[in-house]
């Protein structure tokens, strides 16, 4: 079949640089949708994406639709004709319908019974005829949160579109969106070259507008701004190039080039964050450190520009940046002058949430909250207890007001000048931590404490106010923290009892709370997350069935038990076990025998396999139930899979519902056990 290449690219206004690849890729993937959807084949699709432009290249787009049919299913045969083989009104109604004679009707057998059908052949119609739709539909679809309308236009889209380019091989295609007829043309560089670019077909998309100085492809120019980036800095020392931000200046330039500024040598002296928030967050420049890894008074900076003036370009920066940091120098020492005390009467009048009380009230469950936990995990609780008070302080610092992201960090600042120990400043430091689900955790357990007490704290009062995030709304971060209890609890290797916590947590509100059910509402909610994280970990949804199904309210011990299962799976003979233990559930749904183990009469047995099946069991169910104590199931599954033949062989040789009912209970107590003895791990029936 004839193949071309499409090409849809849409021109706009300054595009967000946070969203730009999202809305690459959404747009990428709603085209391939859509082609696929008609029934149109393609080799590959590339997407790319600039602060004024959205483009896709379809290569090898088929140039007409695959050949299709359409099943309409009609009455039941014995509906359709009589005994006689005559067809029925009802069969008549159904080939005039369809428009053909009965004759051409066929007949199809399913699992409701055998019907008449008919298969119509669908008409194939060309990728040009095609376009148009798949177009909008496809920008119809995409992935934005805001949009808007500008002029006379009823069409929303997330910035104004100036210009509409659809090309399939040399072909414009007619398609009319957000008031403008497609055409083959493109602009390049808005102000190196703004004059617009005739594009003849789509192959030449790249190379035109490179020459136009626009690289369009994504990754491409990230990869320059880095190459830039490094080899500016080299001239100085080594950059410091974090990823968040240069993707976000990837998605501000279309011609990056670089620039090398500089500081005040006399900045140095203030805290290496604030020099980092200054020039990452504000400037968008990137900083350079020396061999030791303590930064330089230089930066690098992207410009969209090839400036005839670059030294007005860096100076301009240069002045930005200097101003910011003498701000932050005033802020700093300043702050310096109020003391601790002052600070945390301060709390007193921030309202933390208006039905939850003020941060200082929130301070002081989290402060109880805390030594609670460093009494269970073995931390100091003196230090615990002080890092807590100090923790919420540097909120009401000038510092924190201008950079709201380093609150913790002048924090551990404000704590060292005033002389507390390096334990409490580095606890209250860490206590935002993990800020997301790479991010690190904190150092020591004093941090740790705190950080757990702050999360719960947080999701109690919002769920017992009746706050819960509903679909995609989520203002009060509930999902991030629960999500930050989970990785705490775990990766921490608490031995902490999630429901006591949030029963805890749930007292230091005193009966505030309008929800009486917070605290099973929260630990669903915190399972929920727990199941989603280890999802993305790729552990099996079977294996996370299986021991949710035991209701764990010790995260710890429910990683224990995924791991021991995890393990359990590449054991020889665990699918032999899987799926006896699926046929006990299924014997045992009904049965209401009451016999233990230790009641089972040996004599009543008429075969060797019932007998040394007991006698095992009852050597094993001790020390097996001592291992689960201890919370070393890898091993006490390694000793229940030594009895995989002893079951196999009982299964095999023994009937169990038997008429003597001496004997049928005494097996079914042999179930039982062995249900029992699986079952204190995870529910293995669950597994198969």
């Amino acid at each position: 079949m004839v193949t071309k290449d499409f090409l849809l690219e849409i021109g706009c206004e300054e595009l967000p640089p946070h969203i730009l690849e999202v809305l690459s890729r959404s747009l990428s993937q709603n085209v391939k949708r859509e082609i696929e959807k008609f029934m149109l084949s393609f080799e590959s699709i590339h997407h790319y994406a600039t602060p004024r432009r959205l483009a896709i290249l379809v290569n090898k787009l088929t140039s007409r639709q695959n050949s299709s049919t359409v099943e309409r299913i009609g009455p039941n045969v014995k509906l359709a004709f009589k005994k006689d083989g005559t067809p029925t009104t009802a069969c008549l109604g159904f080939a005039r319908s369809c428009g053909v004679p009965i004759n051409q009707l066929q007949t199809k057998k399913t699992e409701q019974g055998t019907f008449v059908v008919w298969h119509m052949a669908q008409p194939n119609k060309t990728t040009y005829e095609l376009l148009p739709k798949i177009i909008q539909s496809t920008i119809k679809n995409l992935a934005i949160s805001r949009t808007m309308r500008w002029g006379k236009n009823s069409e929303y889209f997330v910035r104004p579109v100036h210009w509409i380019m659809v090309l399939l091989g040399r072909e414009v295609v007619p398609v009319s969106i957000f008031g403008h007829v497609a055409t083959c043309n493109t602009f390049g560089h808005r102000f190196h070259y703004p004059h617009a670019i005739s594009i003849t077909q789509p192959r030449d998309y790249q190379r035109l507008l490179n020459r136009r100085m626009v690289i369009v492809d994504f990754n491409k120019r990230c990869e320059k701004i880095r190459e830039l980036v490094k080899k500016s800095a080299s001239l100085k020392g080594e950059a410091i190039v974090d990823e968040k931000l240069l993707k976000e200046v990837t998605g501000m330039v279309e011609w990056p080039t670089a620039l090398l500024g500089h500081f005040k040598i006399e900045f140095l002296k203030l805290p290496p964050e604030i020099l980092v928030t200054t020039m990452q967050v504000y400037q968008r420049c990137f900083p350079i450190k020396n061999e030791k890894g303590n930064l330089l008074p230089y930066f690098v900076l992207i410009s969209n520009i090839e400036s005839k003036d670059p030294k007005c370009v860096i100076s301009g920066n240069e002045r930005v940046i200097n101003s910011r940091l003498s701000d932050a120098a005033f802020f700093y020492h300043n702050d310096f002058k109020i003391l601790p005390k002052d600070r945390l009467s301060k709390l007193s009048g921030i309202i933390f949430q208006k039905q939850l009380g003020t941060l200082l009230e929130k301070t002081t469950r989290i402060s109880k909250l805390s030594v609670l936990i460093a009494n269970k995990i073995a931390a100091n609780e003196e230090l615990t207890k002080r890092a807590a008070l100090l923790s919420k302080c540097d909120l009401v610092s000038k510092t924190v007001c201008e950079f709201p992201n380093l609150r913790g960090v002048m924090g551990y600042y404000y704590a060292l000048y005033n002389k507390e120990t390096k334990t409490v400043a580095q606890a209250i430091r860490d206590h935002y931590l993990p800020r997301s689900s790479k991010d690190n955790l904190p150092k020591n357990l004093e941090g740790t404490c705190i950080a757990l007490a702050d999360r719960l704290d947080t999701l109690i009062g919002i769920i017992g106010i009746n706050k819960c995030p509903a679909g995609n709304k989520d203002p009060f971060a509930l999902r991030r923290v629960a999500f930050g209890i989970v990785r705490l609890l775990i990766e921490k290797r608490l031995p902490l009892s999630l429901l006591m916590l949030l029963r805890r947590t749930e007292e230091n509100y005193n009966d505030l709370l309008p929800n009486k059910n917070v605290t099973i509402w929260s630990f669903n909610f915190i399972i929920e997350r727990l199941r989603s994280w280890y999802l993305e970990k790729n552990v099996p949804s079977n294996i996370l069935s299986a021991v949710l199904s035991i209701r764990c309210t010790t995260l710890l011990d429910f990683d224990l038990r995924i791991k021991a299962l995890q393990y359990f799976q590449t054991l020889p003979g665990a699918n032999i076990l899987t799926t006896i233990h699926k046929r006990v559930s299924n014997i045992l749904k009904n049965t209401s025998v009451r016999i233990t183990i230790d009641q089972i009469d040996l004599s009543a047995f008429d075969s060797d396999a019932d007998r040394k099946l007991v006698e095992e069991l009852k050597i094993h169910i001790q020390s097996v139930n001592n291992l689960y104590k201890e919370t070393h199931y890898k091993k006490a599954l390694l000793e229940l899979i030594q009895l995989k033949d002893l079951i196999h062989a009982f299964f095999n040789n023994v009937m169990i519902m038997i008429d003597d009912k001496k004997r049928r209970d005494n097996r079914l107590a042999i179930l039982i056990a062995l249900k029992q003895l699986f079952m204190k791990i995870a529910d293995f029936s669950l597994l198969s």
